[in-house]
């Protein structure tokens, strides 16, 4: 099983903890890369996770570099808690659903840390669907962030990038993207799609950018309970259209430049 870098949850391990340690042994051992990753295979059903406390919420460290964690599909295969990863590279979670009733769904940080997640749901979390912050680098491709307690997506710090391909962005009781602190959220795909959330659609405060890499036209955000394009404290939110061109918003105005 060494050789294979795979490990199967609850077929070679019972529980997803024992599959995350199991993991950092199989990482050391086969001295993993980013071509030969750790792999770990979630079945079908939900999956409880327990872990360390951060921030005062407790989640699952992933503690390795160079690991993929993929389920049956995000309606098929769900966590229940948090995944935390800090100053690692290479870590892949693919095809299932999160959902933490204590805290966030995936905690990234770290200036080394760069996380891909692909076709997972981020679903009625405690507080934040996913969070990037210190430096780390995320993206979301194919991804729902959907009636959680706080906000769906959230990008703070100084170097901090969040990047989001074809995603949706729905019904979270605070915002839907916040963007802060000079960190950067990159929207693409045409199917991205944020509305409905209680406060904000995209609000990016304290030098923070929202850079929209579609059309002017395209509906990227809409029917929020408060601005769908919010920008405070120096935040910036732009349209970067194929010519070259971008329309900045902020403040209620949009100043084509």
């Amino acid at each position: 099983m060494l050789k294979q870098n795979v490990i199967r949850v609850p077929e070679g391990c019972p529980t997803m903890n024992q599959a995350i340690d199991l993991a950092v042994v199989f990482s050391e051992r086969n001295k993993c890369t980013r071509e030969n990753p750790v792999q770990v295979e979630v079945g079908v059903g939900e999956h409880e996770m327990v872990g360390v406390a951060v921030f005062s919420y407790v989640r699952t460290h992933i503690s390795c570099s160079n690991i993929t964690i993929v389920g049956k599909g995000k309606d098929k295969t769900t966590i229940l808690g948090g995944f935390y990863v800090n100053d690692k590279q290479n870590v892949k979670i693919e095809q299932l659903t999160v959902k933490n009733e204590a805290g966030f769904g995936l905690l990234c940080g770290g200036s080394g840390t760069t996380v891909d997640v692909t076709e997972c749901c981020f679903n009625k979390c405690r507080s934040y669907g996913m969070f990037a912050h210190e430096g780390a680098t995320a993206t979301a491709t194919r991804c729902d962030f959907m009636e959680n307690g706080e906000c769906g997506v959230v990008s703070g710090g100084l170097n901090t990038k969040f990047r989001l391909n074809d995603s949706t962005v729905h019904h979270n009781k605070i915002h839907g993207v916040l963007a802060f602190g000079h960190a950067a959220v990159d929207l693409h795909g045409t199917k991205t799609d944020i509305h409905s959330n209680i406060g904000d659609g995209m609000c990016a405060i304290m030098n923070a950018k929202v850079s929209i890499h579609l059309p002017s036209q395209h509906n990227t955000t809409h029917d929020n309970g408060g601005e769908d394009r919010e920008r405070r404290q120096g935040g910036s939110i732009a349209n970067f259209n194929t010519d070259g061109t971008f329309t900045h918003v902020g403040d209620g105005l949009e100043d084509e430049e």
